[in-house]
């Protein structure tokens, strides 16, 4: 199971520094006004934003904070099951595929794995390399095709 990253990612402090500098700027211009409920508001806007990117990185609901994790090797289909690394579902239980690019090095690939109807769904997040795409389409589309695929 993937532990999130307790350090500051890259998209982290871009964030961050990006929310800093928009509320600074907007905070400094209500400050030269003297406009100081609208000053309150920008800071209580700015705590909010930092809160929340916290929130989002701390609940690991950002496939950015994934590690890169190299699938193509780990990827076999075993008879119903589809096994990747250490894990392995059955492969009528992987209800819906989800893929897509974030940029021209890294993808994404979310497995939903319904085991019964009284559990709720699980959801798999990977973060894979851009150059394996195709390949893990490909495979996974040959090894699920009853699956709901959700592509770009």
């Amino acid at each position: 199971m993937h532990q999130p990253s307790a350090k500051l990612t890259l998209n982290k402090w871009l964030l961050l520094l990006l929310a800093t500098l928009a509320f600074g700027i907007s905070g400094y211009r209500q400050f030269q006004q003297q406009q100081w409920l609208a000053m309150g508001s920008v800071l209580l806007a700015w705590g909010i934003v930092v809160w929340l990117i916290q929130r989002h990185r701390q609940q690991d609901t950002a496939v950015l904070a994934a590690d890169i994790t190299s699938l193509q090797s780990q990827l076999r289909v075993d008879g119903e099951w589809l096994k990747l690394g250490d894990e392995s579902w059955p492969r009528a239980a992987i209800t819906k595929v989800e893929m897509g690019v974030i940029d021209q090095r890294r993808a994404y690939v979310y497995f939903t794995i319904t085991a019964d109807v009284t559990s709720p769904p699980q959801l798999r997040k990977f973060l894979i390399p851009y150059a394996e795409y195709q390949p893990i389409q490909q495979q996974l589309s040959d090894a699920l095709p009853e699956a709901t695929w959700l592509l770009p």
